[in-house]
């Protein structure tokens, strides 16, 4: 008779009760309840060091289900992430994780690809009793909005459009667009192409800011191609850019991996030389736009920034609509200086 396979060791270990603490500790179990009760209730330092020490011997974790009832908060902020093919979301995630950790908030991790997505789990968030939403999408949908507040949920949006009262921390996309443009016209850039992203509110005033300083500056409106974010779609955009004829000598591109991709094909595909033949800027400063196969132009969007203006909307009362910061223009090898 084959014989049963031992369970893992600990499998079946019962998780420490309050009791248990409250009988090494010597006090009652109420007591317990009042040390690790929300906010706190009036309980001595003598006593509330006998209960934490005692918690501690027993590993012992407070179940977070009474407070959430008692006071109606979860202390759970759900952060919504889309694309971690690009290092502009993990970074962000990155930052806010460690900021809302700070304020002994838990995160409630959703991955996701735009706005449309948020639509589908708006029920699935007010059913969880989160207490906000940070989102690094831009969110375009006022319907998502306002069924999140119809909850109680705030919600703040990275680079996103003003919906309804959707709070907003935002980069100065429209003005870094002026400057990109600038900069390719200063250094000589004579015919400008731009490879843009798929719809959203950031795309949108980065080509916004470009085109606005072209025009100011004479300069004839931009061969203009929809590259989406990624590699692959950079370098596939170059290609067809190159390949219809048009031969510009400069290139704004919507982020750094549509940049890097471009770089990659016209230095492979075309034999080009960059700055020589073409100048190249990118956005957002991801790690790789600073090494040394690629060094590109950039702009820098200060993810701490964006972090602690989210957490800071978050808890704004009444709340404050909007934060704008302005990015740094990072200097590199793709262009000429």
């Amino acid at each position: 008779m084959p014989r049963t396979p031992p369970s893992p060791p600990g499998a079946n270990r019962a998780q420490p009760s309050s009791t248990a603490v409250a009988r090494l500790a010597g006090v009652s179990q109420s007591t317990v309840s009042r040390v690790f009760s929300p906010g706190g209730a009036a309980v001595s330092a003598a006593i509330r060091e006998k209960v934490m020490k005692a918690a501690a011997e027993l590993n012992y974790r407070p179940n977070a289900l009474p407070g959430i009832l008692q006071t109606g908060r979860s202390g759970i902020i759900a952060v919504i992430v889309g694309g971690f093919y690009n290092p502009f979301f993990t970074e962000f995630l990155r930052c806010v994780t460690e900021l809302l950790r700070a304020r002994k908030l838990e995160i409630m991790l959703v991955d996701t690809h735009s706005d449309a997505n948020i639509d589908e789990i708006v029920g699935e968030l007010s059913r969880y009793r989160i207490d906000g939403v940070i989102s690094a999408m831009a969110i375009s949908s006022t319907r998502v909005v306002r069924a999140l507040e119809s909850v109680g949920i705030p919600i703040v949006a990275v680079n996103s459009k003003r919906v309804g009262s959707l709070r907003t921390v935002s980069t100065d996309n429209r003005s870094a667009g002026g400057v990109a443009a600038d900069l390719l016209i200063d250094g000589g850039c004579t015919s400008i192409a731009y490879l843009a992203g798929r719809e959203s509110q950031s795309q949108s005033e980065r080509e916004k800011g470009f085109l606005k300083r072209l025009k100011e500056r004479g300069m004839p409106e931009p061969e203009r191609l929809v590259a989406g974010y990624s590699y692959e779609e950079g370098y596939a955009a170059a290609v067809a850019l190159m390949s219809s004829g048009s031969r510009p000598d400069g290139l704004f591109c919507v982020n750094d991996l549509v940049a890097i991709g471009a770089l990659d094909a016209l230095r492979t595909e075309f034999g080009l030389s960059v700055p020589g033949d073409m100048q190249v800027i990118g956005f957002d400063d991801i790690p790789m736009a600073g090494w040394r196969a690629y060094d590109i132009t950039t702009f820098h969007q200060d993810m701490q920034a964006l972090a602690e203006g989210s957490v800071a909307l978050l808890a704004e009362a009444p709340a404050k609509l909007t934060i704008t910061i302005p990015p740094t223009l990072v200097r590199r090898g793709t262009t000429r200086h």
